[in-house]
């Protein structure tokens, strides 16, 4: 056990766990020692108003943050290496563009899979609240959820010609359509065509501009649909 806290023995502790990152977070998760500094670390330094003003502050505290930076590290490594070793699959970063209707099945009042095929030419972010697929002008756009038409028409805030289905909580919307062959109203399934792409509204080329909504509210599509 450390008797009293200090920058050597902080130091000796950081150095152990940079000799083998492998091997570290094992050896010194279980330690007493190691466990004293990892609680010290998170309340600050754990140092008395007299330690402080000894000046020992000023060298303990760098080193504790050290310490808490290469603690989440190994952690997170450490985890990492767990759900390795557990057999999860590899999840593949490579998107199958012609298969849309293939995608992981769930709950069909749930959006899963691509609404079409194509090449995504823009992700999700900050000022872009969906999913962008480049494609010919009058391909099929399929529905990814079952779900009724609540809208299905002209849409004057840059959507263009925009179909919106719903489903409980869940809508999606399909953007910059050429043609519409549904109705308001209208109960689709997933897989169904909702529309044919198009170049329509605020577009800069033929492409169909996919979202998700949850309660009103926009959703990163990423994982449900290029999974």
């Amino acid at each position: 056990m450390i008797d009293s806290y200090n920058p050597l023995s902080v130091q000796k502790v950081l150095t152990g766990l940079s000799a083998s990152s492998s091997t570290a977070p094992q050896r010194n998760s279980a330690d007493p020692s190691f466990q004293q500094l990892l609680s010290m670390a998170m309340l600050g330094g754990g140092l008395s108003s007299e330690e402080s003003n000894n000046g020992v502050g000023s060298l303990m505290l760098p080193l504790m943050l050290l310490l808490l930076e290469k603690i989440l590290s190994l952690q997170a490594t450490q985890e990492g290496t767990e759900e390795d070793k557990s057999g999860t699959p590899e999840v593949s970063n490579q998107v199958d563009t012609t298969r849309p209707d293939e995608s992981p099945r769930g709950d069909p009042g749930v959006p899963s899979g691509r609404p079409v095929g194509g090449v995504l030419t823009q992700g999700y972010h900050a000022h872009h609240y969906g999913l962008d697929f480049g494609i010919p002008v009058g391909t099929a756009v399929k529905s990814t959820m079952d779900g009724k038409v609540v809208y299905a028409g002209w849409n004057n805030q840059g959507y263009g010609n925009l179909v919106i289905v719903e489903n409980g909580p869940y809508r999606t919307y399909y953007a910059h359509l050429s043609e519409i062959p549904v109705r308001m109203g209208e109960h689709v399934s997933r897989g169904d065509v909702v529309g044919l792409s198009g170049n329509t509204g605020n577009s800069t080329g033929p492409h169909l501009h996919y979202e998700i909504r949850y309660e009103m509210k926009p959703l990163d599509p990423t994982g449900q649909t290029l999974r």
